[in-house]
């Protein structure tokens, strides 16, 4: 039972290791966004899940997706903006390579 609480904790662990936490700001609109991102043990971008979003909806629903699956494409936060939707881009870029930033320190 010990070994198997040991191993649960370990995997557990590694699993929270290929997760981290980005935030991006723009201070002049008060645009923030929060998002994880998620890599495989190759380190892959897996997923890219946004937290909190408070920049314009209805640019963010068509441009976020966008964004998403050029950093998978990618695998990085070297990414374009979006044509009309320079803020939201900018902002989710910032927190994108925050998130890869601080995954890559742990």
């Amino acid at each position: 039972m010990k070994n198997f609480l040991i191993l649960s904790l370990l995997i557990s662990s590694i699993s929270l290791a290929n997760e981290s936490i980005g935030i991006g700001k723009n201070e002049k609109y008060g645009y923030e966004i929060k998002l994880k991102v998620e890599k495989e043990a190759n380190g892959n971008i897996k997923n890219i899940e946004v937290l909190e979003n408070n920049t314009k909806k209805s640019i963010s629903e068509k441009a976020i997706p966008k964004l998403i699956e050029q950093a998978k494409m990618k695998n990085s936060g070297d990414i374009d903006i979006v044509s009309g939707a320079t803020y939201t881009s900018d902002v989710f870029i910032k927190a994108l390579n925050n998130a890869l930033n601080t995954e890559m320190k742990n």
